[in-house]
């Protein structure tokens, strides 16, 4: 039998917020989306059965994502380049119109399975993306 791994990565509560911090008398960097990228990188390089999934609230939170309406962080999220990501609360609050626009902008599945129109039940959104590996 050929045995496979596959390795799920994930991370959630981001809002907008890019940068990493400095902690402790040594400045020893933590958090921030450039160390973020760098790990799922090379967790990717690896292995090839990896799955990114951003569990939402990607948006709202720092001044440049409030300045910017999610704009800025849709451009880095299409550079850490998830496999799927799925909304949270807090990416509804520039509005729905805005919403749908930042979907637009994103080279990355965005599922959600209970947005919908209710007079004509169109979904809004994908309900399910399947990926495959190995």
């Amino acid at each position: 039998m050929d045995t496979k791994t596959f390795t799920i990565l994930h991370s959630n509560d981001m809002h907008g917020d890019f940068l990493a911090e400095a902690q402790g008398a040594e400045g020893r960097l933590i958090g921030g989306l450039a160390l973020l990228s760098g790990y799922v990188n090379r967790v990717r390089q690896d292995n090839e059965n990896t799955i990114y999934a951003i569990a939402g609230d990607m948006v709202q939170g720092s001044l440049i994502d409030s300045e910017y309406k999610g704009v800025s962080t849709m451009e880095i999220m299409n550079v850490l380049a998830p496999d799927v990501v799925t909304l949270g609360n807090h990416e509804l609050d520039y509005g729905l119109a805005h919403l749908l626009f930042l979907e637009k902008m994103a080279n990355f599945p965005i599922v959600n399975a209970n947005m919908y129109i209710r007079r004509s039940h169109k979904r809004l959104m994908r309900p399910y993306h399947i990926i495959t590996r190995a």
